[in-house]
């Protein structure tokens, strides 16, 4: 039942970057840097949920760090998508998607901590 948990999962998180890549959503230099580090972490908890080896154990505990960093710094600091919600102010509709991509990225770097160490 797990497994088809982890992989619905999977799919949840690579629609949308799909997606984004078919419409040309990626034009900036941060949004193709986050395509980046996310089909590098969605690759590492792909490995996790099949339980195959794809490089060193090293490789996978820096895109660990280095993923945790960037989405941190990019939900936070880079992205500007944010849509204007009438009657609510700037700062919650930023601390509401702050706290949603926190909420959905952690299961996949339980994942991915659980394939690196």
């Amino acid at each position: 039942m797990s497994d088809i948990l982890w992989i619905a999962y999977l799919g949840i998180l690579g629609a949308p970057a799909i997606g984004f890549l078919l419409k040309g959503k990626y034009k900036t230099t941060a949004m193709k840097i986050d395509f980046l580090v996310s089909c590098m972490t969605w690759t590492g908890l792909f490995g996790y949920v099949t339980s195959i080896n794809m490089g060193p154990v090293l490789l996978w505990k820096i895109v660990f760090f280095v993923g945790i960093v960037w989405d941190l710094l990019f939900v936070i600091y880079i992205d500007q998508s944010d849509e204007a919600i009438e009657g609510v102010s700037e700062k919650t509709v930023k601390a509401t998607t702050v706290i949603f991509s926190i909420i959905m990225l952690l299961p996949l770097y339980y994942g991915l901590y659980r394939y690196a160490f």
